[in-house]
């Protein structure tokens, strides 16, 4: 009997014990919608793409922080704000993020609007492997977690693309190009600008968003 229970209690310090703590790491995810109290955007209908991506912004927070409490969620603004250059990279940086997406809308009459994913490069990328901007330019952060960046761009595009969600949006990229709001940032950063057809459209992302995320960290966790 005293064997069993030794055996019991070497197993749950050497295996349930680990996956518990695990589970008590807080991870965070910063949410950047589009637009701010100066900046509109495009319109879609008779609403703005700040409204929208804001609103977006809060359902995935929502969606989230219920099914995963590890992760926190912060949203770069609330409505009225006005949103400074280089300011969420400062934010970003500071906090250490684990994660940075900029959410983009446009207006589309495509009946399968399209979504493109998009990371920050000038097309000369090499990787650093120091962690920081020390002796670096803060355009060259995007470079020091670059590989992740890569590879998180991939699980986006592969989860987004999966059987349920084809008939909402069709995925491409994705694509590297110098994106004014990921300048700066030193975490794994992406950009996603997603055709909407009218102003409830964007409920229909919410979906596969959340699924990427979450499979970007249950490879962390």
């Amino acid at each position: 009997m005293r064997k069993y229970l030794l055996l019991l209690c070497v197993i749950f310090v050497l295996y349930v014990l680990p996956i518990h703590e695990k589970r008590y790491i807080q991870y965070t995810v910063i949410l950047d919608p589009a637009g701010d109290a100066k900046r509109t955007g495009r319109r879609i209908g008779d609403s703005f793409e700040r409204g929208l991506t804001l609103q977006c912004a809060e359902k995935i927070k929502m969606m989230i922080e219920e099914r995963a409490p590890y992760i926190k969620v912060i949203i770069t603004r609330l409505p009225g704000d006005i949103v400074y250059d280089l300011q969420n990279a400062s934010l970003a940086n500071r906090i250490n993020t684990n994660l940075f997406i900029n959410l983009n809308f446009y207006y589309t009459q495509e009946t399968k609007p399209i979504v493109r994913l998009y990371q920050f490069s000038y097309g000369n990328d090499f990787a650093m492997h120091q962690q920081g901007l020390v002796c670096n330019t803060y355009d060259e952060a995007y470079k020091i977690n670059k590989q992740s960046t890569d590879h998180i761009c991939q699980l986006f595009y592969k989860t987004m693309s999966q059987q349920p969600y084809q008939s909402v949006c069709t995925v491409l990229g994705p694509y590297s190009l110098p994106i004014k709001p990921l300048i700066g940032i030193i975490a794994p950063s992406i950009a996603i600008e997603a055709g909407l057809k009218d102003k409830e459209a964007w409920r229909g992302y919410c979906e596969p968003v959340v699924a990427a995320i979450l499979e970007v960290f249950n490879e962390l966790v």
